[in-house]
């Protein structure tokens, strides 16, 4: 017979693996195998044709990217380059792996928040719509070509670096140090690119919500650890935007906060879509939903944000973990940073699938506050609980609906991205209208493509090892 500790470690396999192993599979069936958007500025003129010519410097791999640094995306390429030859599908492979990642850091303060209330076999058995959330193909943008990693791998870091910033802060022991200097210097300087603006914004609101909820229990000692920590983040901070101007690959790239204000009710609008892409995909939408219907969804999820905040402060689930609230205020604050820098290039464009990658944090926090609350409250009346359940109900059929519909066009993108790999193959005799498809313009590409052909990189390192 199988005993309950065994049946829970059997559960928790079932809520996590299922839905990594979809996303593993989508992951494998589909990714580009080739050069692809944003990776053909990185090459002409950029890291890789340096490390091909002997000329790479740390300066290359330093070098901002519309106003980020993407180092720890430089490094695994260069790795990358030099021991597969840049083999694309490589680099898209590890995304499923972040998002496990972080979905494990999850579940570890998720367990810890229900248990010994609830029984391991519930909360490991609960926790799947939390795992589906996150392994969820409304982000199928960033599950697809190598350059997705800078959308993936700050928040398993920032997760990790939240998780010990609170020990440090709030335990102050030993083996608690090293790690809360560390992480933040690996998911800051290094995997941070734009999430790096959002988190101090959700941290610091994080941290307002634990001194007034902990006010009374705050000592001298630990004002001391704050005092550094501030210091150290503040250092951090300053290394990463000195000079962030410099020799950026998309010079021409700015905020538009003068247009937010100039047009408000516009600037909504495009941010409430873009909180409504979170829960119904971008091609989901396109097919079922208007604009203004993401819009009102978007309005849904943004009083489910607050509904979530507000039952974290009235269950108490602070006392268990502030991790929830840290990752609805970083989703928020994500979205906003975003409306500010992408506005002007059209109403829509905040629904588009790459961002998704840190908004469904933010309906993970819903998802297990409403499970906390629910659980703790068994005075509820029906109709009560069958408000809170609405929330939930409404984030997993949008997981459901648009996951359809990105099965559907699997095929489709996939063939897609085979017919990329033979227009680069012809990279001389590629009409302009052939070399647009790489989503970039024809002239850059036809040199990204070039490089990438005299170094035997990408693609064209299948046609150097042919016989």
């Amino acid at each position: 017979m199988i005993n309950k500790s065994m049946k829970s470690r059997l559960y928790c396999c079932l809520s996590i693996g299922i839905p990594f192993a979809i996303t593993l599979f989508y992951v494998w069936s589909t990714a580009a195998d080739v050069a692809f958007r944003d990776d053909m500025y990185l090459i002409k003129g950029g890291f890789v044709e340096h490390y091909c010519n002997g000329t790479l410097t740390f300066a290359d791999l330093w070098r901002p990217a519309a106003y980020t640094r993407i180092l720890g995306y430089n490094l695994v390429q260069l790795v990358n380059i030099k021991c597969f030859g840049m083999n694309s599908k490589i680099i898209v492979l590890f995304i499923p792996f972040l998002m496990l990642g972080a979905v494990l850091l999850v579940y570890r303060d998720y367990y810890h928040s229900l248990s010994p209330e609830c029984s391991s076999k519930f909360i490991t058995a609960s926790f799947i719509m939390v795992s589906l959330t996150i392994f969820n193909l409304v982000q199928w943008e960033g599950l697809t070509f190598s350059y997705d990693f800078v959308f993936q791998a700050p928040m398993p870091f920032f997760i990790a670096s939240f998780i010990c910033l609170e020990l440090f802060l709030t335990k102050g022991r030993a083996q608690d140090w090293p790690m809360a200097f560390i992480l933040p210097i690996l998911a800051i300087l290094i995997f941070g690119g734009t999430y790096s603006f959002s988190f101090s914004f959700a941290l610091g609101t994080t941290f307002l919500c634990y001194v007034v909820t902990r006010s009374h229990t705050l000592t001298k000692a630990f004002w001391l650890r704050v005092m550094i920590m501030v210091v150290f983040l503040a250092a951090l901070a300053f290394v990463y935007m000195y000079d962030i101007h410099k020799n950026d690959y998309f010079p021409d790239s700015s905020h538009h906060a003068a247009t937010v204000l100039n047009n408000p009710l516009q600037a909504l609008r495009f941010l409430l879509a873009a909180f409504g892409a979170s829960v119904v995909g971008v091609n989901a939408a396109n097919i079922f939903v208007p604009f203004a219907g993401m819009v009102a969804i978007g309005l849904f999820v943004v009083i489910c944000y607050g509904l979530g905040l507000y039952l974290f402060i009235k269950s108490k689930l602070y006392e268990k973990s502030y991790l929830p609230f840290y990752l609805i205020t970083q989703s928020f604050f994500y979205l906003v940073f975003m409306m500010i820098g992408r506005f002007g290039y059209g109403i829509d464009y905040g629904m588009a699938s790459r961002y998704t990658c840190v908004s469904v944090y933010g309906l993970v926090g819903i998802i297990w506050v409403i499970i906390f609350f629910l659980v703790h409250s068994e005075n509820m009346k029906p109709f009560q609980r069958i408000l809170l359940y609405m929330p939930v109900a409404v984030i997993l059929s949008g997981v459901i609906v648009t996951s359809i519909v990105e099965w559907k066009i699997q095929p489709h993108r996939r063939a897609y991205f085979q017919n990329l790999q033979e227009i680069a193959l012809r990279v001389d005799t590629a009409t302009d209208e052939e070399l647009s498809k790489f989503e970039e313009r024809p002239a850059v590409v036809r040199q990204a493509l070039k490089v990438l052909r005299d170094c035997n990189l990408n693609v064209y390192r299948q046609t150097s090892e042919s016989p």
